[in-house]
């Protein structure tokens, strides 16, 4: 099957060809007449406070359009996350079955801040990473996204192991603070989707991301190999980039 679209944070190490796999949600959604994103943000971090009451294994990421395109259909992106399928589910029932009858005993108004209109579900595999602790991460994060398509012969298998071989080589180089992660899709796509998988790239930092941009090219003349591997194995298109914040996490 090939594919389209969406893709944080974690815990993992080493560097082997996937670092975790866990799965993703991605919610298309347009804020509602007079309502902002920090309504949005409000309004999931009490979906969040229902979540760790319900014991849910799951954390959500708001994403905004930064350089996405010109006529983009929505205004942000909801992006949930769980460690595996039996959290995912959990979660997914206590949702349907819960959590309305949950906030009409909260005697709060329920006028939801945004309309989500379409919806995906991905596995997210980690590839590589080069950490930095909580407490130097900005709040808002840059997140790169790009859809690919595997060059004949190739495999996901190669894409990732090569993926943990390069970022071997960044950290030796110095670039800190990044990570990279293969999306494969699970519920929701059309079957003729021309991708096969959707690379992201994500910084812990605004600073760290400025920093790989102006030391990249030269990374580049030394290692040449990192292109030519990547450029062997498959060809991405449809690049931009997205501002990602955390809005709650009971994973960890």
């Amino acid at each position: 099957m090939r594919i389209f679209l969406l893709g944080l944070m974690i815990v993992a190490a080493g560097a082997h060809a996937q670092e975790y796999e866990a799965r993703s949600e991605f919610m298309y959604c347009n804020l509602n007449d007079g309502k902002t994103i920090q309504d949005v943000i409000d309004q999931s971090q009490r979906y969040g406070e229902f979540s760790k009451q319900a014991g849910s294994q799951y954390l959500q990421v708001m994403l905004t359009p930064m350089h996405a395109g010109i006529n983009n259909p929505y205004d942000y992106v909801i992006w949930g996350q769980w460690p595996d399928g039996l959290s995912m589910y959990n979660e997914w029932g206590s949702y349907t079955n819960e959590f309305w009858a949950w906030m009409a005993e909260q005697d709060e108004p329920i006028e939801m801040a945004g309309t989500c209109s379409g919806s995906i579900a991905m596995f997210n595999s980690a590839t590589a990473h080069n950490r930095i602790p909580w407490e130097d991460r900005d709040t808002w994060q840059p997140h790169q996204w790009a859809d690919c398509t595997l060059k004949e012969g190739a495999t996901l298998k190669q894409v990732m192991e090569t993926q943990a071989r390069h970022g071997e080589l960044m950290t030796a180089a110095g670039f800190e603070g990044w990570g990279t992660h293969v999306f494969t899709p699970y519920l929701g796509f059309e079957p003729d989707w021309p991708y096969d998988y959707v690379q992201m790239n994500h910084w812990y930092t605004f600073e760290h991301r400025g920093k790989t941009a102006d030391s990249w090219m030269a990374f580049l003349e030394e290692h040449p190999e990192v292109q030519e591997e990547s450029q062997a194995l498959s060809s991405c298109e449809r690049q931009r980039s997205f501002a990602g914040r955390m809005i709650f996490n009971n994973v960890d």
